[in-house]
């Protein structure tokens, strides 16, 4: 396989968001072209992966399903625009994700001649690489003991989400890992699965919620409730069902070869409390690849709130690997709008920080992180801050990013805001707070230049920063050469040159659908193979949804 592939999630299995093999560079990506608008039908809720030639991308609510609902999967090669390959599926309505889409909203993973990718139904799909016949699917949440897996994630009420696939797989040792929960039903489970890349066959699973306060769980001990009849080896019914559930891995895994780690963020616990909140809930779980055996643990700081009120926190991107003075580090961003770096071996904390800006005397600003109280009816009405420190709610302006390295600057990059679609604050606070941090990574200060004004702007990046309402950085940047790529809300691909942080190129996809205050709208960010850059998109119009492929024109051209 090419180094230049951009295979999986976020680049590779450290996540590192870092793009090698490429020319792009900061003195040519202006000649950036727009090669094909390929047509598709359907939104792309991710980002694709591009290996050996090809563009491998899921889409969601596809058009070419029965009352879209279901997903299409397409294989395009990226040097004409041309689909290559589809595999189509149809998922009930009743069985779809919580939020209504349909189909799929990960990145696949292709390795070893297959694709790997789950979806909205709560499936698990191994495809051949070539013309993307299927291989095998395993069932992940109704017991599907053809694979070994026991596990029926089905309890509570008909009517509630039922458990779905986000988490982008990662394949490694010969198995592929990926979470399936889901955080809004307060019924359900959420479960770190490994299986065999082949055959699908499940090889160990650990449920992430805690059976026992104070006491990590063991591999293969699963709630009762899930199981019914006998349980095939290894499994074995734990001590009871955990009072507390959620605690999804909604995000891509992250592994280590070194350590032979995995890294999994996890989500909110079902009842969700302020931080500091129950079980492997709001964190970064840590667990041997091999076994499944827990390896550590750690939780986003109380203090690290922007707003001690802020609930339902949690780490929507996924965490990244990198090496500083031969240290093995993890970082992790948090919806409350921490970052926090982590020793990898020991989960000990190194550092962190709050992404969202403070005035310059280090008071809150009341348009950032605002909470609501329930019977306020405005659109993105002001609120003083002491009512949202004392209003239990979501921090919409944090972060749900995965951050890309640049190793050789010794930065970190980040996107800041979550939807656009709230009543509260659509995005984040944009004449505050810019959608895009660079950060020294050994002491996750700006590595951009800041002016003195209160509170403090990054200096190059205007425009675009600071310039559109609500505009957020949704999106896992990817960092090539000394470009950082960033796509947002807007929704708009951006390149930053990675030193000074000065836009040299840019891209509109398309517009928000409209709705509450905003409308949904999102590119999660390109993929950079090459020279060539894909992005995919939810939109306006266009069938829902948009795929570009940029490239470098010829030399001489």
């Amino acid at each position: 396989m090419s180094v230049s592939n951009w295979w999986m999630y976020h680049g590779d299995h450290a996540h590192s968001g870092l793009a090698t093999g490429s020319n792009l560079n900061s003195r040519n990506v202006a000649g950036l072209k727009l090669l094909y608008d390929v047509p598709i039908p359907g939104p792309v809720l991710s980002v694709p992966a591009v290996v050996d030639g090809f563009v491998y991308v899921g889409l969601a609510n596809s058009h070419d399903v029965q009352d879209s609902n279901g997903g299409t999967f397409l294989k395009i090669a990226v040097a004409t625009g041309e689909v290559a390959a589809t595999f189509e599926w149809y998922i009930d309505p009743v069985a779809g994700d919580t939020h209504g889409f349909m189909g799929m909203g990960c990145t696949p993973a292709i390795r070893d001649g297959k694709v790997y990718f789950s979806a909205f139904n709560g499936k698990l799909y191994c495809l051949n690489q070539t013309d993307l016949t299927p291989v095998w699917i395993t069932d992940l949440r109704n017991a599907d003991l053809v694979h070994n897996q026991p596990v029926s994630n089905t309890l509570g009420d008909p009517t509630d989400p039922p458990a779905a696939g986000w988490s982008s797989p990662v394949v490694a040792n010969k198995m592929v890992y990926v979470g399936m929960g889901e955080g809004e039903n307060p019924a359900l489970f959420g479960f770190v699965y490994c299986l065999d890349a082949d055959t699908g066959n499940v090889n160990w699973i650990y449920c992430t919620c805690q059976f026992e306060d104070g006491v990590p769980n063991q591999p293969n001990v699963l709630p009762p409730g899930t199981i019914q009849g006998e349980l095939p080896a290894p499994f074995v019914l734990g001590p009871g069902d955990p009072v507390f559930r959620g605690c999804s891995v909604w995000s891509s895994i992250a592994f280590d070869s070194r350590l032979n780690r995995l890294y999994c963020a996890t989500g909110n616990p079902v009842p969700d409390s302020t931080l500091p909140s129950k079980g492997f809930s709001n964190g970064v779980l840590s667990l041997d690849a091999s076994s499944g055996a827990y390896c550590g643990f750690f939780q986003a700081l109380p203090e690290s709130s922007y707003r001690d009120t802020d609930v339902d926190v949690d780490f929507g991107g996924s965490p990244v690997l990198f090496t500083v003075d031969g240290r093995r580090l993890v970082a992790a961003g948090c919806k409350n709008g921490g970052l926090f770096v982590l020793d990898a071996d020991t989960m000990e904390l190194v550092r962190w920080r709050q992404l969202l800006p403070y005035y310059n005397d280090g008071s809150q600003i009341p348009s950032v992180d605002p909470h609501v109280v329930a019977t306020d009816p405005r659109i993105d009405p002001d609120v003083p801050n002491a009512v949202s420190d004392e209003t239990d709610q979501e921090n919409y302006s944090g972060t749900y990013s995965t951050p890309a390295v640049n190793p050789t600057l010794g930065r970190l990059y980040i996107g800041i805001g979550g939807n656009n679609y709230h009543t509260q604050k659509a995005g984040i606070d944009y004449s505050t707070t810019p959608f895009l941090r660079a950060l020294d990574w050994d002491t996750l200060e700006d590595a951009w230049a800041m002016d003195d004004s209160d509170p403090r702007l990054c200096i190059h990046a205007q425009p675009p920063m600071y310039r559109t309402p609500g505009e957020s950085g949704l999106s896992s940047p990817a960092v090539v050469n000394d470009v950082v790529f960033c796509a947002t809300s807007k929704i708009a691909v951006y390149a930053f040159h990675a030193y000074t942080g000065k836009m040299l190129w840019e891209d509109q996809l398309g517009i928000e659908t409209g709705g509450m205050n905003g409308g949904y709208g999102y590119c999660l960010g390109p993929a950079v193979s090459g020279d060539y850059v894909v992005a995919g998109a939810l939109v306006f119009g266009h069938r829902g949804g948009v795929l570009r492929i940029y490239g470098l024109p010829p030399a001489g051209a």
